[in-house]
């Protein structure tokens, strides 16, 4: 299983983003290429309250308990990654007022395309827990091929 690595400059953007969207949650991804020489991180917006407001059979839940990527800033991530030879590093999302853990809804949205399997089957997804609007915790998850799941997987932040 992968373990996730990420530089302090990812970190620290990542929970500013959750800190400052809190009390929704945030989502995005860390993008780079293989050799570490390049690790960026591109938001994007959480549409869940639109797509609740405008349908909530179908989006029971709101951004202060979901996220859904704006579908063109998603693909506009994908393309930049393809345009520059690059690869998605990481997915990440916060939990307001809630821990860093991986829930079974995190898990459906993770294997969207495809259910059995996850959407970026190398990639690991890094869940931020925001009390009270400040950071509290990060852990990151990975997909283990033998258990056919999401397993939580080492987190380091380069630069300690």
């Amino acid at each position: 299983m992968k373990a996730a690595s990420i530089r302090r400059a990812s970190m620290d953007a990542i929970v500013a983003q959750a800190e400052r969207e809190f009390p929704f949650e945030c989502c995005g991804f860390i993008i780079g290429d293989n050799e570490n020489s390049v690790e960026e991180v591109r938001p994007v917006a959480n549409i869940q309250d639109r797509m609740h407001t405008q349908d909530p059979a179908a989006f029971p839940r709101d951004a202060r308990a979901a996220f859904l990527m704006e579908p063109k800033e998603h693909l506009a991530v994908m393309n930049e990654v393809d345009r520059r030879k690059l690869a998605v590093r990481a997915v990440y999302h916060s939990h307001p007022d809630h821990d860093a853990y991986f829930s079974a809804t995190d898990r459906a949205q993770a294997c969207s395309f495809d259910p059995p399997a996850p959407d970026y089957p190398g990639v690991v997804y890094i869940v931020m827990s925001i009390r009270a609007g400040k950071f509290a915790s990060a852990a990151a998850f990975a997909w283990d091929f033998e258990k056919q799941d999401f397993a939580e997987t080492p987190l380091t932040v380069d630069g300690l």
